[in-house]
């Protein structure tokens, strides 16, 4: 059974998915010369990995400089920090399971499910007895569906800390956001990723929506606000270029024509926002990553894996008992090249 604690406004519908270092005080990146090894013992594949074989690494790519990425962008960027690469850590109180998890997916239909993971309608539905109960009409998912019979076992990949700073946005909270990233990546495809993850946790994720803002004298459309001074932009323009240097063009068209869309253009360049907010499962345990691997149609694609601990023994976090995951959801993070750099063309928040 699912535990979630869930905070919905008038807004939870449009956050439902399917499937601080001044700039010039950069700090250099260590990249290191081969992907590390996983752990002593060797981590098995996903059955189905993104790419059926290895694939060449970003080597094949001109490489962007993270400078001129940032600096091209059009707009004020955030400021970022890397740390070495190092193995991902668990969060206080989780334990990295020895023994292997099981795998979900949420998929919109059981066809995309069985060519993801190279099975059948038929095995998946065996896999899932209660699979008809999975489906929601409200989201047009099927949820956590099993995807194979055995245990998955986690990589222990490398990844990077990348710190984003946004020093004028006026929330303490909303002003920083640390998060974990690909080692194997360049550094301007971990900037833009870091990026992703902390537009989308602040602004199109567990909150949808800019703050500060001011109440219009009139409502436009779903619209009742704008974005005001201490908001991540109050210039639409600076915000449209914040989204292009972050993510491609594809995606940027797919948030903005949403009907309602977070966000819309206001006279004189203001930004329309709405308002609201979500909570998130209460059994979240941390996620990993699988290696990113180059694809035919150039772009790198990989598993964001979320860990949860679905065990009925699971009281929450108020006891000082370590938790281990027993549950890993599979969503697919896939970054396209452009002549400017990576942009990210998928990503959900693991949470």
């Amino acid at each position: 059974m699912k535990k979630c604690a869930v905070i919905l406004s008038s807004l939870a519908f449009l956050l439902t998915a399917c499937s601080a270092a001044p700039a010039d005080s950069v700090s250099a990146t260590p990249v290191p010369t081969e992907t590390p090894a996983p752990t002593a013992e060797p981590t098995p594949e996903p059955t189905a990995t993104p790419s059926p074989t290895p694939a060449p690494t970003m080597a094949v790519y001109d490489e962007v400089p993270f400078d001129d990425w940032r600096d091209g962008a059009g707009c004020t960027m955030p400021d970022y920090t890397f740390s070495a690469p190092h193995k991902p850590q668990p969060q206080e109180q989780v334990t990295w399971p020895e023994d292997g998890v099981t795998l979900r997916y949420n998929a919109q239909t059981l066809e995309e499910a069985a060519e993801i993971f190279h099975t059948t309608v038929e095995n998946l539905k065996e896999l899932n007895p209660d699979w008809q109960d999975k489906y929601s009409r409200a989201s047009g998912c099927y949820w956590g569906l099993k995807v194979q019979a055995d245990p998955y076992t986690l990589p222990m990949n490398s990844v990077v800390t990348v710190t984003v700073n946004a020093p004028w946005v006026e929330s303490y909270y909303d002003r920083t956001e640390v998060c974990d990233v690909p080692a194997s990546l360049d550094k301007q495809a971990r900037a833009v990723l870091a990026s992703a993850y902390y537009f989308q946790y602040h602004w199109w994720g567990m909150h949808a929506g800019f703050l500060p803002y001011e109440k219009l004298d009139e409502p436009v459309g779903f619209f009742n606000y704008r974005a005001a001074d201490g908001a991540f932009y109050t210039k639409f323009s600076e915000f449209g270029s914040f989204l292009h240097t972050v993510y491609s063009d594809a995606w940027v068209d797919d948030m903005l024509s949403m009907d309602p869309a977070p966000f819309a253009e206001g006279e004189n360049d203001t930004i329309l926002t709405l308002d609201g907010d979500r909570g998130g499962n209460i059994a979240y345990c941390g996620h990993l990553f699988t290696e990113p691997e180059l694809q035919p149609d150039g772009s790198l694609t990989f598993w964001q894996l979320s860990l949860t601990c679905e065990s009925d023994d699971f009281k929450g976090w108020a006891g000082e008992e370590t938790i281990v995951p027993d549950t890993a959801t599979v969503t697919t993070v896939r970054l396209v090249p452009t002549e400017n750099g990576w942009r990210v063309d998928a990503l959900e928040l693991p949470n």
